[in-house]
């Protein structure tokens, strides 16, 4: 049948497609420009404000929305230029055929609309009619598993023959499937580039609530760092992050990192310090089976991992010589071999070193290589240790509260007064971590919103009770012990009681549930407390 093979050409053009305008547009012109139609117009049933034509008539003052759901003329094959301005947006009482179609949800044909008084008579559709030559009128609904989309109309010359009506309305029901297909693909689209947005808004609200990249901190020494982090960012080289321990290396390579260019791609983290000697150089570089002893399967190295993105190896100073020679080689020609193997990997990495080591003295020990150590300090960063920026200890303090108050469920507002001068005189030889340490035991041993150091400060060499630390006689307990020893301190002095007035979760300041799941955790039992 003509017809049909037609309307498949139609289908297989809308199917290409998941643009929404195209597909309506593809199966109005297609009637036309393949069947023996002189007019195709398809009318979908929309709110004002989801038509384009409309929305711009609002925008403009010249028409008032309605939430009322009319059928709006969407698409159109054939016709004289302006036609379709007076059936743009038809009201479901209106007279026309294809309102007829929507209110009764019933296909509709006119063999030769001439012998019906209606029409003949309409001085919108008769003289339109007649000036192309009409005489068959036929009509679809446009329904998916019950939902009504619009209509379908199809204007002939022509009386419409009882086999092509019955096509037409095949090709409907085709029709009504690719206009909803190209809908929900519309809307996916618009959610997916709303997500898109809320999580890049989200991102930026994340960025400026913990500051750059994670550091907290305000002094000129911290500023100083954040300005070279911003300059070499950016850029291929090759960066050296010195410091003492704990002061902050990982979080300024996860800036490094994420300032530059192949933030999209991993950052793969190596402490070269925590890894065997005899296992080195598989774990940067990979190995072979039966490379060695125990190598049951080929595994993949942290070079590897990180190509087209960034390497993080921290402690490089613990690396032993005879890799020392290999780091460089991949330096210097971005290659590497696996153990085990004799063919040569490219890779293309970015390096980002740190040590706490004086890596020039260990040069000048013989326990470093010259030439790595050059190749290395291309530009180095010294992260200044925490006595040198006591003023960002507040910041660090509150920080450091907002988290533990997520992570204990126990409101901590602030440091006291006496606590934040003992933390400023401290001279932390442990640094930001050892200040996270300290505060988190205080946190735990908190009984109300203010926090207070008590005695949880070591003694720093050097120091005496005088310089605002009291000095321990005893090694500091394990930050669990300590938990466990407070806990049954407070369950004694309620008597062994959890909840209720002057129970222990009150005299703690928690909530009665999380003490009795801090309690099953430790290992306490209310036995053989005093009643």
């Amino acid at each position: 049948m003509p017809q049909l093979e037609m309307l498949r050409g139609i289908t297989r053009q809308m199917a290409t497609s998941e643009d929404f305008e195209t597909v309506l547009q593809s199966i109005a012109s297609g009637l036309v420009d393949r069947g023996d139609a002189v007019l195709a117009r398809i009318f979908l049933l929309l709110e004002d404000h989801e038509c384009s034509i409309c929305r711009a008539l609002i925008d403009a003052g010249k028409l008032k929305a309605t939430k009322e759901r009319v059928l709006h003329l969407v698409a159109e094959g054939g016709g004289p230029p302006g036609s379709a301005s007076i059936f743009h947006r038809v009201p479901l009482d209106s007279k026309l055929p294809v309102a007829e179609i929507a209110r009764t949800r019933e296909p509709f044909l006119i063999e030769d609309w001439r012998s019906i008084d209606q029409f003949r008579n309409d001085e919108r559709i008769a003289p339109l009619w007649n000036s192309l030559g009409v005489i068959g009128v036929a009509g679809y609904p446009l329904e998916v598993h019950g939902e009504l989309l619009g209509a379908i109309g199809y204007l002939a010359r022509r009386r419409i023959t009882p086999e092509e009506y019955e096509v037409l309305g095949i090709f409907a029901d085709q029709a009504a499937m690719a206009i909803k297909s190209a809908q929900l693909f519309a809307d996916i689209e618009r959610y997916k580039n709303r997500l898109e947005v809320e999580n890049e808004y989200l991102q930026d609200e994340i960025r400026a609530e913990s500051g750059f990249h994670n550091i907290v901190g305000e002094s000129g020494a911290l500023r100083g760092v954040l300005q070279k982090v911003r300059q070499v960012a950016g850029v291929e080289t090759t960066v050296l992050l010195t410091g003492e321990t704990g002061t902050g290396k990982e979080l300024v390579a996860r800036a490094l990192h994420d300032g530059s260019a192949r933030k999209d791609r991993p950052l793969i983290k190596i402490n070269c310090g925590a890894i065997p000697q005899g296992v080195v150089e598989s774990e940067l570089f990979g190995h072979e089976k039966g490379a060695f002893t125990g190598a049951i399967q080929k595994r993949i190295g942290r070079f590897e991992l990180a190509d087209k993105g960034t390497l993080f190896m921290d402690e490089v100073g613990e690396l032993p010589l005879d890799t020392q020679v290999k780091l460089l080689r991949v330096l210097q020609e971005q290659e590497f071999e696996r153990v085990g193997s004799t063919r040569p990997m490219k890779v293309d990495v970015r390096l980002v070193a740190a040590t706490n080591r004086d890596l020039e003295h260990e040069v000048s020990e013989g326990r470093f290589r010259a030439d790595l150590f050059y190749r290395l300090n291309v530009f180095p960063i010294r992260l200044p240790p925490l006595r040198e920026r006591a003023g960002d200890i507040p910041v660090l303090a509150d920080h450091f509260l907002a988290v533990f108050q997520r992570k204990m469920g126990k409101s901590l507002k602030h440091v006291d007064e006496k606590s934040m001068e003992q933390l400023q005189r401290y001279p932390w030889p442990g640094n930001i971590r050892e200040l996270q340490n300290v505060l988190e035991r205080a946190c735990v041993l908190a009984t109300g919103p203010v926090v207070s150091i008590g005695e949880t400060l070591r003694a720093a060499p050097g120091m005496t009770p005088a310089d605002g630390v009291r000095a321990v006689a005893s090694p500091l307990l394990k930050l669990e012990d300590s938990e466990r020893a407070h806990i049954r301190r407070a369950l004694a002095a309620a008597g062994g009681r959890v909840h209720g007035p002057s129970g222990a979760a009150e005299l703690l300041g928690i909530n009665p549930s999380t003490l009795r799941s801090r309690m099953q955790k430790l290992g306490i039992s209310t036995k053989g407390l005093p009643a």
